[in-house]
């Protein structure tokens, strides 16, 4: 593990927030996780969430209650150091076919924060985010996105662009079959969706996963 130092915590929303913190030259494919921590104590793995050419690092992290790691690193200052490790897993996009076919990025909660970095990461790629939350107040960074690329599926009010949640959108939606699904989110979403893809006509490997428990 190496220790970089804090630039900064931008909150998103009363639990969520963006840790920045120094790059200090690690190298990572977009859609890789670290695992972050703090000095002595466990760490945690999380996407990350900012891009290829950025000259720091960012994760987005959701407080959990009672959680042990996501309230101490809101705790942080900046000038304060993480533990971090070396990148992990192969969530990534083939970099031969990121500008010759659409995207599909389908996720729930902060499983958004992979999709975040590919979008920083590749300038032209032709994507659409359907993000699955509970409120409209979860939609992090939505305004980061080009205009009608980003679906929001609010489970808990009405002020996404569809109220439900991301399974129905997607069962209802009219699925690109050429184009390649990214899932990430919850284990149950993730089943389901791919499920429902499949039964659309997409090909197994035109699909790629990757958890949160």
């Amino acid at each position: 593990m190496d220790f970089h130092r804090i630039i900064s915590r931008r909150d998103l929303s009363d639990s969520a927030y963006v840790l920045r913190f120094e790059r200090n030259n690690l190298n990572f494919l977009p859609g890789q996780h670290i695992n972050v921590g703090l000095n002595g104590d466990e760490n945690r793995p999380y996407s990350i969430y900012s891009g290829l050419y950025d000259d720091y690092l960012e994760i987005l992290i959701k407080e959990v209650k009672n959680g042990n790691i996501s309230h101490k690193l809101k705790l942080t200052q900046p000038d304060d150091f993480v533990s971090v490790d070396q990148p992990h897993g192969f969530f990534t996009v083939d970099a031969e076919i990121n500008k010759k076919v659409p995207f599909w990025f389908i996720g729930t909660g902060t499983g958004i924060s992979p999709f975040h970095s590919f979008i920083r990461s590749y300038p032209g790629l032709s994507y659409r985010i359907i993000h699955g939350i509970r409120y409209f107040s979860e939609a992090y960074d939505h305004d980061k996105y080009e205009t009608g690329h980003y679906i929001c599926c609010t489970s808990r009010d009405s002020d996404g662009d569809f109220n439900g949640r991301v399974t129905e959108y997607v069962k209802n939606a009219d699925i690109l079959k050429e184009a390649y699904f990214f899932l990430c989110g919850n284990y149950e979403m993730i089943d389901d969706v791919f499920n429902l893809l499949i039964d659309s006509g997409v090909h197994k490997l035109q699909i790629k996963s990757e958890g949160y428990f």
